[in-house]
Protein backbone atom coordinates (compact mmCIF):
# COMPACT_ATOMS: atom_id res chain seq x y z
CA UNK A 1 0.00 0.00 0.00
CA UNK A 2 1.45 3.58 -0.62
CA UNK A 3 0.85 6.75 0.90
CA UNK A 4 2.26 10.02 -0.18
CA UNK A 5 4.47 8.30 -2.13
CA UNK A 6 6.00 5.68 -0.25
CA UNK A 7 5.47 1.96 -0.44
CA UNK A 8 7.04 0.34 2.50
CA UNK A 9 4.13 -2.80 1.78
CA UNK A 10 6.21 -6.19 3.72
CA UNK A 11 6.48 -9.09 1.36
CA UNK A 12 3.89 -11.33 3.64
CA UNK A 13 0.49 -10.91 1.37
CA UNK A 14 -1.94 -10.42 4.41
CA UNK A 15 -0.41 -7.32 5.74
CA UNK A 16 -1.40 -3.91 4.44
CA UNK A 17 1.86 -1.65 5.22
CA UNK A 18 3.09 -0.51 8.66
CA UNK A 19 5.92 1.91 7.64
CA UNK A 20 3.63 3.94 5.22
CA UNK A 21 1.68 5.12 8.61
CA UNK A 22 5.09 6.62 9.73
CA UNK A 23 5.37 8.65 6.96
CA UNK A 24 1.78 10.73 8.16
CA UNK A 25 3.07 10.55 12.02
CA UNK A 26 2.46 14.69 11.83
CA UNK A 27 0.16 15.30 8.75
CA UNK A 28 -0.64 18.74 10.89
CA UNK A 29 3.05 19.95 10.41
CA UNK A 30 4.80 20.33 6.86
CA UNK A 31 8.10 22.17 6.62
CA UNK A 32 8.65 24.23 4.17
CA UNK A 33 11.82 23.65 1.66
CA UNK A 34 14.86 26.07 2.43
CA UNK A 35 17.09 27.32 -0.82
CA UNK A 36 20.07 25.11 0.07
CA UNK A 37 21.20 21.95 2.21
CA UNK A 38 18.42 22.85 4.74
CA UNK A 39 15.66 22.76 2.45
CA UNK A 40 15.25 18.84 3.02
CA UNK A 41 11.71 18.05 4.11
CA UNK A 42 10.85 16.13 6.41
CA UNK A 43 11.31 12.36 5.84
CA UNK A 44 7.20 12.98 7.21
CA UNK A 45 6.36 14.72 4.65
CA UNK A 46 7.70 13.41 1.47
CA UNK A 47 6.61 14.37 -1.68
CA UNK A 48 6.51 11.84 -4.81
CA UNK A 49 8.82 13.13 -7.92
CA UNK A 50 7.46 10.37 -10.24
CA UNK A 51 5.00 13.34 -11.83
CA UNK A 52 8.32 15.99 -12.06
CA UNK A 53 10.79 16.05 -14.77
CA UNK A 54 13.76 13.81 -12.75
CA UNK A 55 16.11 15.29 -15.89
CA UNK A 56 16.11 18.72 -14.30
CA UNK A 57 17.47 17.25 -10.33
CA UNK A 58 19.77 14.77 -12.92
CA UNK A 59 21.17 18.31 -14.17
CA UNK A 60 22.11 19.78 -10.42
CA UNK A 61 24.13 16.63 -10.08
CA UNK A 62 26.12 16.13 -13.36
CA UNK A 63 29.30 16.09 -13.21
CA UNK A 64 30.03 16.58 -9.50
CA UNK A 65 32.43 13.82 -8.72
CA UNK A 66 33.39 13.36 -4.98
CA UNK A 67 37.20 14.93 -6.28
CA UNK A 68 35.39 18.13 -8.17
CA UNK A 69 33.01 18.71 -5.18
CA UNK A 70 36.09 18.43 -2.31
CA UNK A 71 36.88 21.61 -2.29
CA UNK A 72 33.56 23.62 -3.48
CA UNK A 73 31.72 25.46 -0.63
CA UNK A 74 29.38 24.33 1.70
CA UNK A 75 26.35 25.48 -0.47
CA UNK A 76 27.51 23.86 -3.22
CA UNK A 77 27.53 20.44 -1.26
CA UNK A 78 24.72 20.97 0.21
CA UNK A 79 22.43 22.07 -2.87
CA UNK A 80 24.29 19.10 -4.65
CA UNK A 81 22.92 16.41 -1.70
CA UNK A 82 19.56 17.98 -1.83
CA UNK A 83 19.60 17.05 -5.71
CA UNK A 84 20.56 13.53 -4.40
CA UNK A 85 18.32 13.50 -1.59
CA UNK A 86 15.45 14.01 -3.60
CA UNK A 87 16.70 11.59 -6.93
CA UNK A 88 16.85 8.77 -4.34
CA UNK A 89 13.30 9.11 -3.62
CA UNK A 90 12.02 9.95 -7.06
CA UNK A 91 14.01 6.77 -8.63
CA UNK A 92 12.46 4.40 -5.88
CA UNK A 93 9.78 2.75 -8.00
CA UNK A 94 11.00 3.15 -11.13
CA UNK A 95 14.82 2.46 -11.30
CA UNK A 96 15.51 0.90 -8.21
CA UNK A 97 19.18 0.73 -9.13
CA UNK A 98 19.34 4.39 -9.69
CA UNK A 99 17.42 4.90 -6.39
CA UNK A 100 20.65 3.10 -3.78
CA UNK A 101 23.33 4.68 -6.16
CA UNK A 102 21.42 8.77 -5.08
CA UNK A 103 20.95 7.32 -1.56
CA UNK A 104 24.71 6.55 -1.24
CA UNK A 105 25.72 9.34 -2.29
CA UNK A 106 23.55 11.26 0.00
CA UNK A 107 24.75 9.77 2.81
CA UNK A 108 28.37 10.23 1.76
CA UNK A 109 27.83 13.77 1.22
CA UNK A 110 25.90 14.46 4.63
CA UNK A 111 28.54 12.93 6.53
CA UNK A 112 31.27 15.48 4.45
CA UNK A 113 28.68 18.10 5.72
CA UNK A 114 28.96 16.85 9.18
CA UNK A 115 24.87 16.59 8.85
CA UNK A 116 22.90 14.09 11.39
CA UNK A 117 19.96 14.01 9.41
CA UNK A 118 21.15 13.51 5.93
CA UNK A 119 22.53 10.52 7.03
CA UNK A 120 19.95 8.50 8.94
CA UNK A 121 17.37 9.40 6.27
CA UNK A 122 19.86 7.76 3.37
CA UNK A 123 20.71 5.14 5.79
CA UNK A 124 17.13 4.27 6.45
CA UNK A 125 16.44 4.51 2.95
CA UNK A 126 19.48 1.73 1.72
CA UNK A 127 18.39 -0.34 4.31
CA UNK A 128 14.31 0.15 2.51
CA UNK A 129 16.21 -1.30 -0.76
CA UNK A 130 17.98 -3.77 0.47
CA UNK A 131 14.57 -4.85 2.48
CA UNK A 132 13.18 -4.42 -1.15
CA UNK A 133 15.22 -7.10 -3.12
CA UNK A 134 14.94 -9.46 0.28
CA UNK A 135 18.80 -9.02 1.43
CA UNK A 136 17.51 -8.88 5.12
CA UNK A 137 20.95 -8.44 6.68
CA UNK A 138 22.35 -5.64 4.56
CA UNK A 139 18.61 -4.15 5.49
CA UNK A 140 19.54 -4.56 9.14
CA UNK A 141 22.71 -3.37 9.23
CA UNK A 142 21.54 0.01 7.36
CA UNK A 143 18.77 0.06 10.19
CA UNK A 144 20.90 -0.04 12.88
CA UNK A 145 23.32 2.79 11.19
CA UNK A 146 20.22 4.91 11.08
CA UNK A 147 19.37 4.65 14.55
CA UNK A 148 22.91 5.44 15.33
CA UNK A 149 22.28 8.80 14.05
CA UNK A 150 18.87 9.41 15.60
CA UNK A 151 20.87 8.16 19.18
CA UNK A 152 23.28 11.07 18.08
CA UNK A 153 20.51 13.63 17.96
CA UNK A 154 18.73 12.25 21.24
CA UNK A 155 21.73 12.90 22.60
CA UNK A 156 21.87 16.71 21.92
CA UNK A 157 24.66 17.03 18.84
CA UNK A 158 24.07 19.52 16.62
CA UNK A 159 24.33 20.17 12.80
CA UNK A 160 24.55 22.41 9.95
CA UNK A 161 20.86 22.09 9.12
CA UNK A 162 20.26 22.54 13.42
CA UNK A 163 23.04 24.28 14.69
CA UNK A 164 21.24 24.24 18.21
CA UNK A 165 20.30 20.72 18.11
CA UNK A 166 17.47 18.79 16.53
CA UNK A 167 13.36 19.25 17.88
CA UNK A 168 12.44 16.65 20.33
CA UNK A 169 9.53 15.92 18.23
CA UNK A 170 11.21 15.45 15.54
CA UNK A 171 13.73 12.95 16.53
CA UNK A 172 10.57 11.08 17.88
CA UNK A 173 8.84 11.37 14.35
CA UNK A 174 11.83 9.67 12.84
CA UNK A 175 12.36 7.23 15.30
CA UNK A 176 8.35 6.28 15.17
CA UNK A 177 9.35 5.54 11.15
CA UNK A 178 12.36 3.72 11.74
CA UNK A 179 10.68 1.47 13.89
CA UNK A 180 7.84 0.42 11.93
CA UNK A 181 10.67 -0.01 9.40
CA UNK A 182 12.41 -2.53 11.50
CA UNK A 183 9.49 -4.24 12.89
CA UNK A 184 8.21 -5.21 9.16
CA UNK A 185 12.10 -6.63 8.95
CA UNK A 186 12.01 -8.72 12.16
CA UNK A 187 8.25 -9.71 10.58
CA UNK A 188 9.40 -10.46 7.66
CA UNK A 189 11.68 -12.98 8.92
CA UNK A 190 9.47 -14.73 11.78
CA UNK A 191 10.98 -13.02 14.48
CA UNK A 192 7.21 -11.90 15.87
CA UNK A 193 7.92 -10.88 19.27
CA UNK A 194 11.07 -8.25 18.43
CA UNK A 195 8.69 -7.22 15.63
CA UNK A 196 5.87 -6.19 18.32
CA UNK A 197 8.53 -4.81 20.41
CA UNK A 198 9.73 -2.01 17.35
CA UNK A 199 5.97 -1.29 17.43
CA UNK A 200 5.53 -1.07 20.74
CA UNK A 201 8.21 1.51 21.02
CA UNK A 202 6.51 3.32 18.07
CA UNK A 203 3.27 3.17 19.81
CA UNK A 204 4.79 4.78 22.69
CA UNK A 205 5.46 7.87 21.11
CA UNK A 206 1.97 8.58 19.54
CA UNK A 207 0.84 8.13 22.20
CA UNK A 208 3.16 10.37 23.82
CA UNK A 209 1.98 12.78 20.94
CA UNK A 210 -1.53 11.96 20.67
CA UNK A 211 -1.34 11.35 17.25
CA UNK A 212 -4.20 9.11 16.58
CA UNK A 213 -4.70 8.77 13.23
CA UNK A 214 -0.96 7.30 13.03
CA UNK A 215 -2.25 4.72 16.30
CA UNK A 216 -5.26 3.64 14.29
CA UNK A 217 -2.94 2.54 11.32
CA UNK A 218 0.02 1.09 13.91
CA UNK A 219 -3.03 -1.60 15.63
CA UNK A 220 -4.73 -2.39 12.35
CA UNK A 221 -1.36 -3.21 10.92
CA UNK A 222 -1.00 -5.38 14.05
CA UNK A 223 -4.38 -6.82 13.73
CA UNK A 224 -3.54 -7.84 9.81
CA UNK A 225 -0.26 -9.64 11.42
CA UNK A 226 -1.85 -11.60 14.71
CA UNK A 227 -4.48 -12.45 11.60
CA UNK A 228 -1.93 -14.03 9.47
CA UNK A 229 -0.45 -15.83 12.60
CA UNK A 230 -3.93 -17.47 13.18
CA UNK A 231 -4.25 -15.57 16.51
CA UNK A 232 -7.60 -14.68 15.72
CA UNK A 233 -8.63 -13.32 19.16
CA UNK A 234 -5.18 -10.69 19.32
CA UNK A 235 -5.91 -9.60 15.50
CA UNK A 236 -9.39 -8.52 16.85
CA UNK A 237 -8.44 -6.51 20.13
CA UNK A 238 -6.03 -4.66 17.74
CA UNK A 239 -8.91 -3.96 14.72
CA UNK A 240 -11.19 -2.90 17.89
CA UNK A 241 -8.39 -0.79 19.13
CA UNK A 242 -7.56 0.71 15.38
CA UNK A 243 -11.33 1.24 15.44
CA UNK A 244 -11.47 3.70 18.51
CA UNK A 245 -8.47 5.78 17.72
CA UNK A 246 -10.08 6.37 14.22
CA UNK A 247 -12.97 7.61 15.27
CA UNK A 248 -11.37 9.63 18.07
CA UNK A 249 -9.37 11.29 15.21
CA UNK A 250 -12.29 11.83 13.18
CA UNK A 251 -10.98 9.72 10.40
CA UNK A 252 -13.41 7.75 8.91
CA UNK A 253 -10.94 6.10 6.59
CA UNK A 254 -9.00 4.46 9.67
CA UNK A 255 -12.46 2.94 10.82
CA UNK A 256 -13.67 1.88 7.48
CA UNK A 257 -9.99 -0.11 6.81
CA UNK A 258 -10.11 -2.45 10.09
CA UNK A 259 -14.09 -2.91 9.93
CA UNK A 260 -13.40 -4.43 6.57
CA UNK A 261 -10.25 -6.63 8.02
CA UNK A 262 -13.03 -7.85 10.94
CA UNK A 263 -15.40 -8.70 8.46
CA UNK A 264 -12.64 -10.56 6.78
CA UNK A 265 -11.68 -12.36 9.74
CA UNK A 266 -14.59 -13.03 10.83
CA UNK A 267 -15.45 -14.58 7.23
CA UNK A 268 -13.02 -17.02 8.00
CA UNK A 269 -13.74 -18.26 10.75
CA UNK A 270 -17.42 -18.60 9.53
CA UNK A 271 -19.23 -16.26 11.43
CA UNK A 272 -20.86 -14.45 8.47
CA UNK A 273 -23.43 -13.31 10.61
CA UNK A 274 -20.83 -10.79 12.24
CA UNK A 275 -18.82 -10.45 9.16
CA UNK A 276 -21.72 -9.08 7.10
CA UNK A 277 -22.29 -6.56 9.70
CA UNK A 278 -18.74 -5.12 9.83
CA UNK A 279 -18.52 -5.47 6.08
CA UNK A 280 -21.32 -3.26 5.63
CA UNK A 281 -20.83 -0.76 8.02
CA UNK A 282 -17.12 -0.78 6.04
CA UNK A 283 -19.05 -0.45 2.19
CA UNK A 284 -20.95 2.42 4.05
CA UNK A 285 -17.15 4.32 3.82
CA UNK A 286 -15.92 3.04 0.49
CA UNK A 287 -19.53 3.49 -1.45
CA UNK A 288 -18.82 7.59 -1.25
CA UNK A 289 -15.48 7.58 -1.43
CA UNK A 290 -15.00 4.89 -4.36
CA UNK A 291 -13.16 7.33 -6.81
CA UNK A 292 -9.96 7.40 -3.67
CA UNK A 293 -10.57 3.98 -1.98
CA UNK A 294 -11.31 2.08 -5.44
CA UNK A 295 -9.28 -1.02 -4.57
CA UNK A 296 -10.43 -1.11 -0.70
CA UNK A 297 -14.17 -0.92 -2.40
CA UNK A 298 -13.77 -3.89 -4.65
CA UNK A 299 -11.98 -5.93 -1.95
CA UNK A 300 -14.94 -5.08 0.36
CA UNK A 301 -17.49 -5.93 -2.13
CA UNK A 302 -15.08 -9.11 -2.76
CA UNK A 303 -15.46 -10.46 0.87
CA UNK A 304 -19.17 -9.56 0.84
CA UNK A 305 -19.72 -11.67 -1.78
CA UNK A 306 -18.10 -14.21 -0.10
CA UNK A 307 -19.52 -14.09 3.15
CA UNK A 308 -22.93 -14.23 1.46
CA UNK A 309 -22.04 -17.75 -0.34
CA UNK A 310 -20.61 -19.07 2.84
CA UNK A 311 -24.08 -18.18 4.16
CA UNK A 312 -25.76 -19.50 1.97
CA UNK A 313 -23.61 -22.73 2.48
CA UNK A 314 -24.45 -22.29 5.73
CA UNK A 315 -27.90 -22.40 5.75
CA UNK A 316 -28.40 -24.95 3.50
CA UNK A 317 -26.39 -27.47 5.46
CA UNK A 318 -28.79 -26.06 8.45
CA UNK A 319 -31.92 -26.80 6.66
CA UNK A 320 -30.26 -30.61 5.74
CA UNK A 321 -29.22 -31.12 9.32
CA UNK A 322 -32.58 -30.14 10.39
CA UNK A 323 -34.09 -32.61 8.28
CA UNK A 324 -31.98 -35.25 9.64
CA UNK A 325 -32.82 -34.39 12.83
CA UNK A 326 -36.68 -34.69 12.29
CA UNK A 327 -36.16 -37.77 10.62
CA UNK A 328 -34.26 -39.16 13.90
CA UNK A 329 -36.66 -37.86 16.45
CA UNK A 330 -39.35 -38.97 14.23
CA UNK A 331 -38.01 -42.65 14.20
CA UNK A 332 -37.58 -42.25 17.94
CA UNK A 333 -40.92 -41.28 18.44
CA UNK A 334 -42.02 -44.92 16.44
CA UNK A 335 -39.88 -46.56 18.14
CA UNK A 336 -40.78 -45.29 22.06
CA UNK A 337 -44.26 -46.52 20.38
CA UNK A 338 -43.35 -49.64 19.62
CA UNK A 339 -41.30 -50.34 22.86
CA UNK A 340 -44.60 -49.15 24.98
CA UNK A 341 -46.71 -51.72 23.02
CA UNK A 342 -44.16 -54.43 23.55
CA UNK A 343 -43.61 -53.43 27.23
CA UNK A 344 -47.53 -53.37 27.63
CA UNK A 345 -47.55 -56.94 25.69
CA UNK A 346 -45.20 -58.63 27.86
CA UNK A 347 -46.49 -57.54 30.91
CA UNK A 348 -49.93 -59.02 30.28
CA UNK A 349 -47.93 -62.23 28.83
CA UNK A 350 -46.04 -62.42 32.05
CA UNK A 351 -49.24 -61.80 34.12
CA UNK A 352 -51.10 -64.46 32.04
CA UNK A 353 -48.09 -67.21 32.32
CA UNK A 354 -47.90 -66.71 36.28
CA UNK A 355 -51.40 -66.93 36.82
CA UNK A 356 -51.83 -69.87 34.74
CA UNK A 357 -49.59 -71.15 36.82
CA UNK A 358 -51.32 -70.39 40.06
CA UNK A 359 -54.41 -71.78 38.55
CA UNK A 360 -53.48 -74.94 38.37
CA UNK A 361 -52.86 -75.44 41.62
CA UNK A 362 -56.38 -74.31 42.44
CA UNK A 363 -58.46 -76.30 40.61
CA UNK A 364 -60.10 -77.82 43.35
CA UNK A 365 -61.01 -74.21 44.39
CA UNK A 366 -62.21 -73.22 41.23
CA UNK A 367 -64.08 -76.91 41.21
CA UNK A 368 -65.86 -75.77 44.42
CA UNK A 369 -67.00 -72.36 43.23
CA UNK A 370 -69.23 -73.93 41.22
CA UNK A 371 -70.92 -74.81 44.14
CA UNK A 372 -71.49 -71.47 45.35
CA UNK A 373 -68.09 -70.86 47.10
CA UNK A 374 -66.36 -67.52 46.18
CA UNK A 375 -64.13 -67.44 43.50
CA UNK A 376 -60.25 -66.42 44.02
CA UNK A 377 -59.55 -63.82 41.38
CA UNK A 378 -56.13 -62.21 40.86
CA UNK A 379 -55.19 -58.34 40.92
CA UNK A 380 -55.66 -57.37 37.60
CA UNK A 381 -58.84 -59.66 37.61
CA UNK A 382 -60.40 -57.96 40.03
CA UNK A 383 -59.62 -54.50 38.02
CA UNK A 384 -61.00 -55.66 34.79
CA UNK A 385 -63.76 -57.75 36.02
CA UNK A 386 -65.51 -54.09 37.51
CA UNK A 387 -64.95 -52.40 34.04
CA UNK A 388 -66.08 -55.23 32.13
CA UNK A 389 -69.57 -54.49 34.13
CA UNK A 390 -69.49 -51.46 33.44
CA UNK A 391 -69.90 -51.92 29.90
CA UNK A 392 -66.07 -51.06 28.68
CA UNK A 393 -65.46 -52.56 25.42
CA UNK A 394 -62.07 -54.53 25.45
CA UNK A 395 -60.21 -51.79 23.93
CA UNK A 396 -61.91 -48.76 26.52
CA UNK A 397 -60.23 -51.47 28.97
CA UNK A 398 -57.16 -51.93 27.37
CA UNK A 399 -56.56 -47.99 27.09
CA UNK A 400 -57.97 -47.55 31.05
CA UNK A 401 -55.21 -49.83 32.06
CA UNK A 402 -52.42 -49.52 29.93
CA UNK A 403 -52.31 -52.93 28.42
CA UNK A 404 -52.99 -54.44 24.84
CA UNK A 405 -56.67 -55.26 23.96
CA UNK A 406 -55.19 -58.65 23.57
CA UNK A 407 -54.88 -59.09 26.61
CA UNK A 408 -58.00 -57.84 27.73
CA UNK A 409 -59.52 -60.29 25.68
CA UNK A 410 -57.74 -63.02 27.24
CA UNK A 411 -58.53 -61.82 30.77
CA UNK A 412 -61.76 -61.53 29.76
CA UNK A 413 -61.83 -65.12 28.20
CA UNK A 414 -59.82 -66.41 31.84
CA UNK A 415 -62.75 -64.47 33.64
CA UNK A 416 -65.55 -66.82 32.12
CA UNK A 417 -63.62 -69.90 32.41
CA UNK A 418 -63.24 -69.51 36.29
CA UNK A 419 -67.16 -68.33 36.81
CA UNK A 420 -67.80 -71.37 34.57
CA UNK A 421 -70.18 -68.94 32.17
CA UNK A 422 -70.32 -69.40 28.13
CA UNK A 423 -70.87 -65.41 27.51
CA UNK A 424 -70.31 -62.15 29.38
CA UNK A 425 -73.73 -61.78 30.70
CA UNK A 426 -73.92 -65.54 32.44
CA UNK A 427 -70.57 -64.27 33.84
CA UNK A 428 -71.38 -61.21 35.12
CA UNK A 429 -74.54 -62.40 37.04
CA UNK A 430 -72.60 -65.34 38.79
CA UNK A 431 -69.94 -62.64 39.81
CA UNK A 432 -73.25 -60.72 41.28
CA UNK A 433 -74.35 -63.30 42.86
CA UNK A 434 -71.04 -63.94 44.52
CA UNK A 435 -70.80 -60.84 46.10
CA UNK A 436 -68.43 -59.62 43.81
CA UNK A 437 -69.80 -55.63 43.12
CA UNK A 438 -73.24 -55.94 44.99
CA UNK A 439 -74.20 -51.98 44.30
CA UNK A 440 -73.41 -52.28 40.77
CA UNK A 441 -76.75 -51.80 38.72
CA UNK A 442 -78.07 -54.98 36.97
CA UNK A 443 -77.57 -53.63 33.61
CA UNK A 444 -75.33 -55.63 31.08
CA UNK A 445 -77.68 -58.43 30.08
Amino acid sequence: MTFRGWNFAPKKPCKRCFSYFCVVMRQKSVIPALLLFCVTATYAQYNDHRDRKLDSLENVVAGWTPERLAGEPFDTKAAVCLAYSELMSGYERINPDRSMYAARRTFWLGNELKSLYQPYLASKFIGQLYYNKEIYDSTIYYYHVSLGYLERMAAGEAGPDNPDGYPQEKIDDAASSLYGNIGNLYYEIDSIDQAMAYYARAGEIFDRYDWKVSNAILWHNMGEIWADENEYDKAVECYEKAIGYGKAAGDSLWVASPKLSLGALYMKKGRTVKAMRYLKEADEYYSVHQDQEFDDRIATLDVMGQALRLQKRQRSMLAASMGIIAVVLMVQLLMRRRMNRLNKENTGADEAICEALTEIGQKEEVSRSRYGQKIELTERESEVLPLIAAGMTSKEIAQRLCLTEQTIKWRRQRLMAKFDARNTAEMLTKARELGYFPNLKHSDS
